[in-house]
């Protein structure tokens, strides 16, 4: 009798988030995408916030934070699981700790929990788009439900457009191929790999020390124009109208990053790139991606450079496998290989 096939990373991950969209359903804390007006709320259970109050976030009561709850980044890079830890905001005098090493461990603590609890929420978006498409390869007929919920998450991943005015659909909702609205969709609702997304997030803040992040909870460097609430870049030329976008917190400012390499059309290549990787080897290689944003920085391959060194140097690729620790148990049973007996 041979032994079942083992499951990919990437299959294993899917399993992990199927199994606890119960948790999520049940999470305290909500927070909005504000990338368009047709989103649900998103909720996740944050065990611990730092920074709910009014006075400025410092770095020790951060430090006093994570050691409460035994969280270390030198221990997760060893296996550790990741604390639901909630920072709202990088500490108002991180640039006074004189230690690199101490500024770089907070920073990256701060905002590994985040990069988690956006590809979490990804993860679950997409088995739902999985569950139609599996739908779709036996050749079962569709619900109005499932019909409903890939309008929903066409939406909300912008593979159609509420003003066909404004912006041409990718796909049209009067004449919609639902697989062809899967195909889109598995291209834009995945998960990004933990080292790029915190490579990005200390090139752009200059590991939190940026003006845009303390000002606004800016890690991404993300442009809008005409937006009143933006922070106006130094320099910025008299008729130019482009600023940095602004945040509640610097969860919201990652969920809004995740939203803009899934959707945009400057990141099609990397999206088209992941889906190869994740089809071919089920993990994602940050520095293999981050070949794929040149496009981010006016730059161009030197930024795409400056990512890569940035992961190499401080080792995030180990990160990648970081998991949230109340899951770590839950990831085990469910990507167990099945144990098989001699006949």
């Amino acid at each position: 009798m041979n032994a079942p096939t083992p499951l990919s990373p990437f299959r294993k991950r899917v399993i992990v988030a199927l199994t606890t969209t119960a948790v999520l359903c049940g999470a305290i804390g909500t927070y909005l995408y504000q990338r368009t007006d047709v989103t649900d709320a998103i909720a996740q259970r944050w065990h611990v916030e730092v920074g709910d109050d009014d006075a400025p976030l410092v770095v020790e009561k951060v430090e006093q934070a994570f050691a409460a709850i035994n969280y270390d980044i030198s221990r997760v890079r060893l296996g550790q699981g990741v604390p639901r830890v909630l920072v709202r905001t990088i500490p108002a005098d991180l640039g006074q700790v004189p230690e690199v090493e101490r500024r770089k461990d907070l920073f990256i603590g701060s905002v590994l929990p985040l990069v988690l609890a956006v590809n979490e929420q990804i993860l679950t978006e997409r088995v739902r788009i999985e569950a139609v498409a599996k739908k779709l390869k036996f050749q079962e007929p569709l619900s109005n439900d499932d019909m409903a919920e890939l309008e929903r998450l066409g939406k909300i991943y912008e593979v159609i457009e509420d003003d066909p005015d404004d912006h041409a659909p990718t796909v049209d909702l009067a004449t919609v191929n639902p697989a062809e609205m899967v195909d889109e969709l598995l291209l834009r609702v995945a998960p990004l790999p933990v080292s790029l997304v915190l490579a990005q997030a200390a090139e752009e803040s200059a590991w939190g020390l940026s003006r845009f992040a303390a000002e606004g909870n800016a890690l991404y460097g993300q442009w809008v124009w005409n937006d009143d609430e933006g922070i106006i870049p130094k320099g910025r030329r008299v008729g130019e109208t482009h600023s940095i976008r602004a945040f509640r917190d610097i969860y919201e400012s990652t969920l809004a990053y995740a939203h803009n390499l899934n959707t945009h059309r400057a990141y099609k290549n990397f999206r088209h790139i992941r889906a190869n990787m994740l089809n071919a080897k089920g993990v994602l290689d940050g520095r293999v991606l981050a070949g794929a944003l040149s496009k981010y920085s006016g730059r161009g391959q030197a930024y795409v450079e400056s990512l890569r060194t940035i992961i190499r140097a401080n080792d995030l690729g180990v990160l990648d496998r970081a998991v949230f620790s109340d899951l770590q148990k839950i990831q085990t049973t469910a990507t167990a290989e099945p144990e098989t007996k001699p006949l």
